[in-house]
């Protein structure tokens, strides 16, 4: 059971505070360092205590685990060495460092609040001593206290959405780094985290709008998961990430039992929580980048605009995602006939949705895939052998979808390949 209390800044920062190895790197951007100066200042202006939100501990032995907070809570910790270096600050000397970025981080933020504080100095003409006792004594927070690591993790939900919001990749990150075993070694949990940071940190060539890790859940995973059950794609959100929990060791329900010796991942089929949800992860980047080296729609066909048009981005989506869905049902061994016609129906199945579309959007994708004579990725998923979705048909493109619309040339160019 939790127990909750308000804490002065100091008061919480007194505490034997560690940032445990489950936690995200500290990441914050100036912007979010702006926005936490800004409201502490305007609070200070008019003479009024400030609750920075919900810190959320778990206390192990003698020490308590950072479970949510760790960015304002380290954050905070350099204003108040900015504003006096004779104050220890235990969480200083904390070994944040390891994780990755975070050094530059710390060294980007300490730079960016002493530049505020500079700006105040001269400016405002503040008075640093007055400042110092009211970051001590007035910014407060509501800190829940935890003996529990399930109820630790039941909480950990993102409170501090003003400043950054905790990803659901963030969320299963922490979640199963604490299903871990209790005896699981320092080495290996280390090899996982220099995997996962090493993914956070590179995105693959076809999107660098987000880290291998996300797009992985966001537009992989999900879509397949979503369009197997004849469902829209939507935005992943941690409301979602119980699909990736995994099962718990102790669990009785009869599909444990199957897949708890089972040393392979799919796509929909359960895993064990914990270690196996980063071996599982890290395999499907490898097979996902390795699939984009090996089946770039880029160079198959020099009918697409370049990798800026916008249209493309939902064409990608489908192309890679049916490839994706089908190697990771059927394997990696299938040659021949078998091999080439699927990989020739999936080619055309997505540039079919191109030609019949002007502007491709979510919504036209979805609609393309539940709508047409056959869902692939539905008829995948419930296929037992190759040679049932080799019967699958395109859908019959005839003439110009649009007879009162004038087809661009690339589009037009594309119809006569397909047709």
């Amino acid at each position: 059971m939790s127990k909750s209390k308000e804490l002065g800044l100091l008061e919480l920062l007194n505490q034997n505070l560690i940032i445990p190895s489950y936690q995200r790197p500290y990441e914050w951007e100036k912007s979010n360092v702006y926005i936490l100066l800004d409201d502490i200042y305007s609070n200070y202006e008019k003479g009024d205590n400030i609750n920075l939100g919900t810190i959320i501990l778990n206390k192990k032995d003698i020490n308590y685990e950072i479970v949510d907070g760790q960015q304002r809570l380290v954050t905070l910790s350099l204003l108040i060495k900015i504003l006096d270096e004779k104050i220890n600050i235990k969480l200083l000397d904390e070994k944040i460092f390891c994780f990755s970025n975070t050094e530059n981080k710390i060294i980007q933020n300490y730079k960016a609040i002493r530049e505020f504080m500079n700006r105040l100095i001269n400016l405002e003409q503040l008075d640093i001593n007055k400042f110092k006792n009211y970051i001590m004594k007035s910014i407060l927070f509501y800190v829940l206290e935890t003996k529990n690591s399930d109820e630790a993790f039941q909480l950990f939900d993102g409170r501090n959405s003003k400043y950054k919001d905790l990803t659901p990749v963030d969320l299963l990150k922490a979640y199963h780094l604490g299903a871990l075993p209790k005896n699981y070694s320092k080495d290996k949990k280390g090899k996982l985290l220099k995997e996962w940071n090493q993914n956070i940190k590179k995105s693959f060539s076809i999107d660098s709008s987000c880290n291998k890790v996300e797009y992985l859940y966001n537009n992989v995973l999900f879509n397949i998961y979503n369009w197997s059950l004849n469902k829209d794609i939507r935005v992943f959100t941690k409301n979602d990430i119980y699909l990736y929990k995994g099962f718990v060791e102790n669990e009785k329900y009869s599909y444990v039992k199957y897949y708890k010796n089972n040393n392979l991942y799919q796509i929909n089929k359960p895993f064990k929580a914990g270690e196996d949800f980063f071996h599982m992860t890290n395999k499907y980047i490898k097979k996902f980048d390795l699939l984009i080296e090996n089946k770039n729609l880029k160079e198959k066909t020099n009918l697409l605009l370049d990798e800026y048009d916008f249209n493309l981005r939902f064409i990608n989506y489908l192309y890679y995602d049916a490839l994706f869905a089908f190697y990771d049902k059927f394997g990696e061994n299938i040659k021949g006939y078998y091999k080439d016609a699927i990989e020739d129906y999936i080619y055309k199945y997505s540039l079919i949705l191109r030609v019949k579309n002007k502007l491709v959007n979510v919504k036209s994708l979805n609609y393309y895939v539940l709508n047409s004579k056959y869902n692939f990725f539905f008829e995948c998923n419930n296929a037992l052998k190759v040679e049932e979705l080799i019967k699958l048909e395109l859908d019959n493109i005839g003439n110009r979808p649009n007879k009162n619309e004038k087809l661009g040339e690339m589009r037009s160019k594309l119809w006569k390949e397909l047709v």
